[in-house]
């Protein structure tokens, strides 16, 4: 284990202890003192997110096809050489799940439904779904290296197209007719792609900016009042103060129990 990661996944860990009902027992003291061996100097430098997003645009073009890239990089992926500790990755496998359930089940649905003036359809679930998700991730990448990130952000993902795979079953078999056609599911996919996408840029940039994230990726740019897209600016970036607030710890060991706003301060 090394520096920042090795720290987190230490930390963790005891705290998974902890809240299973376990306790940590340190060794009880030896009468000789153990004869102090030399510490080596294992120390590698941590990535962060931006560090790593400046090299990849430093990087020149490839010339290879677009689907030999894709393969390329699923090769590395599952074959290259991984550095990370085996309990920080079971941590991290375990905070995705925990977190997506939360981002999928625990805000009020039809309260968003009524305030944002969707429709109650399966569509409107995974797009508000798709907020949430992003909220989770616009939180940890500014707090977790980048192996770690997207450990979790690739865990939590599958966990997204899982479920939905499984609520279309479900809605299949109770209307007796498929509800989704191969080219809605390919579509759902590039939508979660330009909703994470689309909200960093929004999120950084201005509200009208964001505003006009909102209607291409909630409303997909259809009419809409311009008072139901205020709401969800309001939402988006309150919530987003509020999980600032949280402990990072604690939000990958007991989740996103629920979604509180954080009230703007009075002037």
């Amino acid at each position: 284990m090394h520096g920042r990661t090795a720290i987190l996944s230490l930390r963790l860990f005891e705290k998974r202890l902890l809240s299973s009902g376990h306790r940590l027992f340190s060794q009880p003291a030896s009468a000789t003192p153990p004869e102090k061996v030399p510490e080596q100097s294992t120390s590698r430098h941590v990535q962060t997110i931006e560090e790593y997003l400046e090299g990849t645009f430093k990087r020149d073009e490839s010339k290879l096809p677009n689907v030999l890239q894709v393969l390329v990089a699923k090769v590395q992926y599952k074959f290259g050489k991984e550095q990370m500790d085996p309990e920080l990755k079971v941590l991290l496998a375990q905070a995705a799940t925990q977190l997506y359930f939360n981002c999928a089940n625990h805000y009020s649905y039809s309260e968003l439904c009524a305030s944002f003036g969707l429709p109650d359809y399966f569509s409107s679930w995974y797009k508000l779904t798709m907020i949430h998700i992003w909220m989770v991730l616009l939180r940890l990448h500014v707090s977790l290296d980048v192996d770690s990130y997207k450990r979790l952000q690739n865990g939590l993902l599958a966990a997204l197209w899982d479920d939905v795979d499984k609520r279309l079953a479900i809605l299949t078999e109770e209307i007796g007719k498929p509800q989704a056609r191969s080219g809605d599911v390919y579509a759902m996919h590039g939508l979660h792609l330009q909703t994470l996408l689309e909200y960093d840029e929004g999120f950084l940039s201005s509200d009208a900016d964001l505003a006009a994230a909102i209607w291409r990726c909630l409303y997909i740019s259809r009419d809409v009042d311009p008072v139901h897209v205020q709401r969800v600016i309001v939402y988006m970036r309150s919530t987003i103060a509020w999980l600032d607030t949280l402990d990072l710890e604690d939000i990958l060991v007991q989740g996103v129990s629920s979604w509180k706003q954080l009230a703007p301060k009075a002037l």
